[in-house]
C-alpha cells in the first residue's frame, strides 16, 4: 500500500517546501520505517486542503491519501478531526475519507515539546529548557499561541543557531525529534502512527 501525506507547511517556496517535505518524510519514516511514504508540502491550510481533495478523488485502490495540519487551538475531547476542521475551517469533508485526516495538535511546534532533549541537543550551549511550558506528556495542552514565542525565548542566547525560525530550524527538528515520545505526548499523533504502520 502506498501512502501519501499532504502536510501543511513549507509555503510557496520551492526551498522551503522542499526542506518541509524532507522533515516531515524522516519523522514518518522513524514511525513508521516498514511503510512507503511520501510527502507532499502543500503550502497553506487552504492550499493542503484542496490537494487533498483532488489527489484523494483521483487516488487509486493501493494508495491512500491521507490529510495533516495544524488544529490551529485546542481539540474538544471527543471530536474527530473531520469535524473540528468542519467547524473551525468550514471545511466539508462530505465524500472524503475522514479515517484518513489527521492533526498537530495545536500545532507542528508542539511536537517539539515532547523530546526536549533533542530540541536542547539540537540548539546546544545557551539553550533554556526552563523557558518551556507544559511538560513531555500532555503536549496538546500547550497553547498554541505559547508554542512559537517560548521556543524563541529558550533558544534567544544559543550560540550556533540563534533564536528559533519556523523554516531554517523547524524542519531540521522535525527529522531529529524521536516519534515515540511525540506519540506519548500527543494522542492525535499517536493516531497518525497508528495509522501509519497499520496500513
Amino acid at each position: 500500500m502506498k501512502i501519501t501525506i499532504y502536510v501543511e507547511g513549507g509555503g510557496n517556496n520551492s526551498n522551503t517546501q522542499s526542506r518541509c517535505r524532507e522533515g516531515f518524510a524522516e519523522y514518518c519514516k522513524k514511525a513508521a520505517p516498514d511503510r512507503r511514504l511520501k510527502v507532499v508540502a502543500c503550502g497553506s491550510r487552504n492550499q493542503t486542503f484542496d490537494r487533498f481533495k483532488t489527489e484523494s478523488s483521483r487516488s487509486k485502490p493501493d494508495e491512500h491519501c491521507l490529510l495533516l495540519v495544524d488544529s490551529e487551538g485546542p481539540v474538544k475531547q471527543g471530536t474527530t478531526p473531520a469535524v473540528h476542521l468542519l467547524e473551525r475551517d468550514r471545511w466539508d469533508f462530505a465524500h472524503l475519507p475522514g479515517e484518513q485526516i489527521f492533526l498537530m495538535v495545536q500545532a507542528m511546534e508542539a511536537w517539539f515539546f515532547a523530546d526536549r532533549v533533542s530540541l536542547a541537543a539540537y540548539y546546544g550551549q545557551g539553550f533554556r529548557l526552563n523557558a518551556l511550558p507544559g511538560d513531555e506528556h500532555h503536549i496538546e495542552a500547550i497553547p498554541k499561541d505559547d508554542l512559537v514565542p517560548s521556543l524563541e525565548s529558550a533558544s534567544r542566547d544559543t550560540k550556533t543557531k540563534g533564536q528559533y525560525h519556523k523554516t531554517r530550524h523547524g524542519f531540521a527538528l522535525l527529522a531529529r525529534i524521536d516519534p515515540a515520545k511525540v506519540e506519548a505526548g500527543s494522542p492525535h499523533a499517536e493516531a497518525l502512527h497508528r495509522f501509519l504502520r497499520a496500513t
